[in-house]
């Protein structure tokens, strides 16, 4: 047998060691997962040598599992509270220093350590799941961010280079007498490339999922409405609703892909834009009286550019646990109609899609 202050000083050197070099709960690599395995076989010795279900270490062997809540995924944390328990209560059964007994202390021992392992692994994880959400949108921003920069230094750059090249070569022809329609289409697609490049720029730097979704939303209206003439219709539900940044942030890109189908393909007069809360979701519905297109045909055909763009948009509604219709007849306008989970709601979702 070990003596117990042996037993004693290296659990408190092993967990010094561990406060000093603390992992964090996205670094889940060989060295995080190694740093568990060890956990597991120091708390399972610990077990051994003190005696099993009586061990003084039994709250102690809970460690790993905590750690794994609060740092790593729910199918890992299991796994991980699934091994700590089959330690304990190996280490019990089978303990060559301490014969294992079944009398009722031992069963008493045995009902009060299997709830406080489910609960160890399922607490922590389920009060951290919005914080783990907000660090993951904190590196979402942050790629963001860094894709504007390349962005507004790359393509940014070269369209609006592009765009005054094309005009000096109109101003230059003109001079020659020589006045070419493609000239002028080039310059239109050269400054309408541009402006969608500033406007995308703008959203990825500036937004922040600071709660004003719809105001931004007005904000964008009112220029696309200045913009293409088009007369808009906002129809908000004065009712309070709460979105995650990530969620406003994927709407209000959905809202803009929309809008911009809507400027680019409908020819449409007017546009009504409806917000209202169903059932624990924000419903948004995006209705034009244009020319409308043949939804069948449309996903068909994946090169063009709107068959594309609604993909796009199905595929930022899923991604916050949303959806997303489309509904159009030729001639008789189109609907976009998307649902997102407001915050309570979405945080349940995140749970079961773990």
């Amino acid at each position: 047998m070990i003596a117990p202050l042996v037993v004693i000083v290296g659990a408190g050197i092993y967990t010094v060691l561990k406060a000093v070099q603390p992992v964090r709960w996205y670094q889940v690599g060989i060295a995080a997962f190694s740093i568990f395995v060890i956990d597991l076989a120091v708390c399972f010795c610990l077990v051994v040598l003190t005696g099993g279900l009586h061990s003084p270490f039994l709250i102690y062997s809970l460690a790993p599992v905590l750690t794994a809540a609060l740092l790593l995924q729910r199918k890992v944390t299991f796994s991980i509270a699934g091994l700590s328990g089959a330690c304990v209560i190996g280490s019990h059964l089978g303990n060559p220093f301490f014969p294992a007994q079944l009398s009722l202390p031992e069963l008493n021992h045995f009902v009060v350590y299997l709830p406080a392992l489910c609960l160890t692994a399922v607490l922590p994880y389920m009060v951290n799941v919005n914080l783990r959400q907000r660090l993951q949108y904190q590196d979402m921003l942050q790629e963001r961010q860094r894709l504007s920069r390349e962005i507004h230094d790359g393509v940014a750059q070269t369209l609006s280079s592009l765009s005054w090249q094309v005009q000096l070569l109109k101003h230059r022809m003109k001079n020659f007498g020589i006045d070419l329609n493609e000239v002028s289409q080039l310059e239109m697609l050269a400054t309408k490339a541009s402006q969608d490049t500033r406007e995308s720029l703008e959203l990825l730097r500036s937004y922040a999922g600071d709660g004003s979704f719809l105001p931004r939303l007005r904000d964008y209206l009112k220029h696309f409405e200045q913009d293409t003439n088009i007369r808009l219709l906002l129809d908000a539900a004065p009712d309070e609703f709460h979105l995650e940044a990530m969620t406003e942030l994927e709407l209000l890109c959905i809202c803009q892909e929309a809008l911009t189908n809507i400027k680019k393909h409908s020819k449409a007069g007017s546009v009504q834009v409806k917000i209202k809360p169903v059932n624990r979701h924000l419903q948004v519905n995006i209705v034009d009286d244009g020319c409308g297109f043949n939804p069948l045909t449309r996903y068909r055909e994946q090169g063009r550019a709107m068959g594309s763009g609604l993909a796009v948009m199905r595929e930022r509604a899923e991604s916050i646990g949303g959806s997303l219709w489309v509904s159009s007849m030729p001639g008789q306008g189109t609907e976009v109609q998307v649902e997102v989970p407001t915050d309570s709601n979405r945080g349940k979702l995140a749970w079961l899609n773990r």
